[in-house]
């Protein structure tokens, strides 16, 4: 992980200067109420206390708004020394595409809109055996 400073800063160099790139930042956990709706009044609900919280999974993006689907399939991932970057190219279009935080124990994403003058966004996580496959960063420009 001592490179991973330098990878960091390498990615965001490469910029254009005119786009000024916009960094989502995921909650790395989150807490969650889960209810249930059986027709059976004989079960009785009874919350796992012991079970951890949902923590952050991965990034991924949409062509619509998360609850229609449309996951959009990255055009590119590349492997560095630590770390595994994922590509999304954005084509103009009149709706915005979206974000989604992804959430291990859990059906909940956290969504957001991503602008419209985006033309691309990357995910960078560390590679599996590193800090089991982090997100570090989702930026998008």
């Amino acid at each position: 992980m001592r490179h991973l400073p330098l990878v960091v800063a390498s990615l965001l160099s490469t910029l254009p200067a005119a786009a000024a790139p916009l960094v989502f930042d995921c909650p790395r956990v989150i807490d969650i109420a889960q209810t249930t709706h059986t027709s059976d009044r004989s079960w009785e609900q009874v919350t796992d206390s012991e079970l951890p919280p949902a923590t952050l999974t991965t990034v991924t993006v949409y062509t619509e708004h998360p609850s229609d689907g449309g996951n959009l399939v990255p055009n590119q991932t590349e492997r560095h020394d630590e770390t595994e970057v994922t590509l999304w190219r954005l084509p103009p279009d009149s709706a915005p595409y979206w974000m989604a935080c992804v959430y291990r124990q859990s059906r909940i994403l956290l969504a957001k809109p991503i602008p419209l003058q985006a033309r691309q966004c990357r995910l960078t996580t560390t590679l599996p055996g590193q800090q089991a496959g982090d997100v570090v960063f989702f930026v998008c420009e």
